[in-house]
């Protein structure tokens, strides 16, 4: 039986083309297989151009309960729930037909991973940093997308038409390239791995090892947070974050950026002092409505766990940069001993102590060492 629309309240409040528009868009999603309760709590969230597009991430209807989804994959569900709340879903009500074909798809190669010796352990560590990383991922196609597709004067279902249309053609094209760039890091992280004989006889990999780390950060953002809107203060941080992926060519790799700051990381100290100078000179190139660079390195032993590292270089380094002067790169003396002078020149910059470690540093400020430069 036709839903009458009207009565139901989707139409209140509209008329002329963006009523007719709405009404076309709803009779369209509802001969789509969308129920009322559907189109009810799309309408109230705003998103009703958008439930479309979530059918076709989807990939499919729901059609299984969360037992269904345990018993066919032949995975316990408290191991499923487990997992699904490492990659960010929530967790349903057991009776609750909530999950896909595609979900079930999942789950089975969830059962592969398993049987070919991963733990239940080590399946959700990758299961939370994957989520992580592509959290990342979406908001950045997100924004694109909306960026492209997205035209004045649209209405909802014109709107709804082209963004049902362009997921349904690139959606298949992001799976290829997104297994492509995890390709891309493991092979580069096998490439930096040894396995010493020390590591074959016990069977297990050093915990730490010998790395350098920079902060580099923007001076003065917080100020121009006050005096510029939150659309122009993320452009900065972005072209921060372009600046940051340009410099990091390996053996140094960006490791993540927050905000008003980027962090790298390399075992050649030398090619991450250099990496660091070319940070800061390339913010000034920006003009004087960019802010200007302070950077921090230090080296010493780290523990890297799911991308992220831990230790005191990570948090000495950070540390250094607070106490930088803008334009300029302050290093730890492992850091000056480890790079050598052929290619720097150095200024003691004194002995400090650093909050929350032990002891004094000895900080050199850090600058190339230029052809004619006798200073």
């Amino acid at each position: 039986m036709a839903i009458d629309f009207e009565k139901e309240g989707l139409l209140e409040g509209l008329d002329g083309p963006a009523r007719e528009a709405r009404l076309k868009l709803l009779e369209g999603l509802a001969s789509d297989g969308f129920d009322l309760d559907e189109l009810k709590r799309a309408a109230g969230e705003g998103r009703l151009a958008f439930v479309a597009v979530e059918r076709v991430l989807a990939g499919g209807d729901d059609c299984y309960t969360p037992g269904e989804i345990a018993e066919r994959s032949g995975l316990e569900q408290e191991f499923l729930e487990h997992l699904w709340r490492a990659l960010g879903m929530a967790v349903r009500d057991p009776s609750e037909t909530a999950f896909t074909q595609a979900d079930l798809e999942a789950a089975e190669r969830v059962r592969a991973l398993r049987e070919a010796g991963l733990s239940e352990e080590a399946i959700v560590e990758i299961g939370r940093v994957m989520s992580r990383g592509m959290f990342a991922v979406a908001s950045a196609i997100r924004r694109v997308f909306n960026q492209t597709y997205l035209r004045a004067g649209d209405d909802e279902q014109s709107l709804a038409l082209r963004y049902a249309e362009a997921s349904r053609e690139l959606t298949p094209l992001l799976g290829p390239v997104l297994e492509h760039i995890l390709g891309v890091q493991q092979r580069s992280l096998i490439r930096q791995a040894a396995v010493d004989t020390a590591a074959l006889a016990s069977g297990r990999l050093p915990q730490g090892q010998e790395t350098a780390f920079c902060f580099a950060d923007l001076v003065g953002f917080t100020k121009l947070g006050e005096n510029v809107d939150s659309a122009a203060l993320g452009g900065v941080a972005e072209r921060l974050e372009e600046i940051a992926v340009e410099v990091a060519d390996p053996p140094v790799r960006l490791i993540k950026t927050i905000g008003d700051a980027a962090m790298l990381e390399s075992t050649d100290t030398e090619a991450l002092l250099d990496a660091a100078l070319t940070l800061v000179s390339r913010a000034d190139e920006e003009g004087e409505h960019f802010p200007q660079i302070r950077a921090g390195v230090a080296r010493g032993e780290a523990l890297e766990r799911s991308g992220d590292w831990f230790g005191r270089p990570v948090n000495l380094a950070s540390r250094i940069t607070d106490i930088a002067r803008p334009g300029t790169v302050l290093a730890d003396a492992p850091t000056k001993e480890a790079a050598g002078d052929d290619a720097y020149r150095y200024s003691f910059a004194g002995k400090r102590r650093i909050k929350g470690l032990d002891g004094e540093v000895e900080l050199h400020r850090v600058r190339r060492d230029e052809p004619g430069d006798e200073s």
